[in-house]
């Protein structure tokens, strides 16, 4: 194909100008595409967070605590989420004891089949947390946001606190901001593996386009270009002689 140093010269050329030009465009493609499914994919995990949280709330508004606890079993057992769980602003999982059903017995009185539902569904707390997030979102009374590992699995983890509002104040007392903090975890897996399709299909486009593009330029180039340039050269090389 090449049958002179200039074609080849010409032609490496052209690869490289090629190679460049859409491995750049194939890149930052990628990158955006990337970038777009992971922030969709969080839009989606912070609106069924809130919708959790909505939940939660709603059920704690209507001042029957074993009602609460039913809600929060079946929102564990029936969402989509990978981890779900409520935390009390001390750090140690809310639903579970009765310490803080005894504290709105004493503020506000709670009725005696209360108390009755409330012993049966009665356990032990979980692992208190221990998370910087954890802290910052008792500090802050806002929502915070981390891309975890976890056993080699990565995580969209969101801790929203819930707020001690004055109508929860008449059970639960004033003198904290934060009733709980609800933490969500959602695994990024699926999201990560649709990137590396995307940058998989992305980059063999990118290949097949260079070499195309590449041969039907190096082919043009030689037509156009360098067999006139030879043509030229003979006839001045039987001029001269």
């Amino acid at each position: 194909m090449f049958r002179s140093p200039l074609a080849l010269k010409i032609g490496l050329l052209i690869v490289v100008v090629l190679i460049v030009g859409f491995g750049v465009s194939t890149l930052l493609t990628i990158q955006r595409e990337a970038a777009l499914l992971i922030e969709q994919n969080k839009i989606a995990a912070r609106r069924l967070t809130a919708t959790l949280v909505a939940s939660i709330e709603g059920a704690m508004l209507q001042e029957r605590p074993d009602v609460t606890r039913t809600v929060i079993q079946e929102l564990r057992q029936n969402s989509p989420v990978d981890s779900f769980d409520v935390y009390r602003r001390t750090g140690v999982e809310a639903f579970t004891d009765l310490s803080t059903a005894m504290e709105v017995d004493k503020n506000a009185g709670l009725a005696a089949d209360v108390m009755s539902n409330i012993r049966k569904m009665a356990r032990p707390p979980g692992k208190k947390i221990d998370d910087p997030l954890f802290a910052r979102a008792i500090e802050t009374v806002a929502t915070q946001e981390a891309l975890e590992a976890r056993n080699g699995t990565r995580y969209f983890t969101l801790l929203t606190p819930i707020r001690n509002q004055e109508k929860c104040q008449g059970c639960h007392g004033s003198d904290h901001q934060v009733r709980a903090v609800v933490r969500v975890a959602n695994s990024m897996e699926p999201v990560f593996a649709e990137v590396a399709r995307h940058r998989n299909r992305q980059l063999a486009i990118g290949i097949l386009t260079i070499v195309a593009a590449g041969a039907v330029l190096t082919v043009a180039m030689r037509r156009i270009v360098l067999r006139p340039v030879e043509q030229l050269a003979d006839v001045a090389r039987r001029v001269g002689a």
